[in-house]
């Protein structure tokens, strides 16, 4: 079943790109002798782009959410997630990118008006930059918001924009059969182009 941002869905949207994860959910955890670990030795931007590689090969392979099992994400990314104690069929993974930002996981229930969802974000750890992410967003973005989406159209989805409240677009709708990708971004100046607007990604949401 595919959805679409009412008013309340998009404030929880909004809200939850600002809230950083808890700290005490970074521990790590043993890996599955079937999973491939994700390299330890990239750059941040590197780390990034291979985090949405993973996510663009699990949607080429998917037909609907119902694909994104457990175990599927943790051999696409790598990783262990853990069950949360505080929701019912609830997992999630966080690891940090930088010493600005980190990276997660949620497979839930009710993500999105109470259906199966992924959530793939980039969170900001430091309290100094989270008025101020835009400006330091640059330093993980490997692949851009442009080059993900058009990826994902040359595998076969369709886009159309995100609209909200009042007419403001935010991010895109990627559509393929019975899967559905929303893309959302976290414009920034880059620093050798300055007067050059770009945008990175800081959620996917996959339902």
């Amino acid at each position: 079943m595919k959805y679409r941002l009412t008013a309340i869905t998009a404030a929880l949207l909004l809200a939850a790109c600002s809230v950083p994860p808890e700290s005490g959910k970074t521990a790590s955890q043993p890996v599955n002798k079937e999973t491939v670990k994700m390299s330890e030795n990239k750059t941040p931007p590197e780390m990034q782009r291979e985090i949405l590689t993973n996510l663009l090969e699990m949607m080429a392979s998917s037909q609907s959410i119902k694909d994104f099992t457990v175990e599927h994400i943790e051999r696409a990314f790598g990783v262990k997630m853990r069950a949360d104690e505080s929701e019912t069929d609830s997992y999630y993974f966080f690891k940090e990118l930088s010493n600005n930002w980190e990276w997660s996981l949620n497979k839930t229930k009710g993500l999105i008006e109470k259906q199966d969802g992924l959530r793939l974000s980039f969170n900001s750890i430091n309290d100094d930059i989270d008025n101020h992410e835009s400006l330091y967003i640059e330093e993980i973005c490997g692949m851009d918001f442009d080059e993900f989406v058009q990826k994902a159209e040359k595998m076969g989805f369709t886009q159309e924009p995100n609209i909200v409240q009042d007419g403001m677009q935010m991010g895109v709708y990627l559509d393929k059969g019975n899967l559905q990708v929303k893309v959302l971004p976290l414009y920034y100046n880059p620093k050798n182009t300055p007067n050059k607007k770009k945008a990175c990604i800081r959620m996917i949401l996959v339902g």
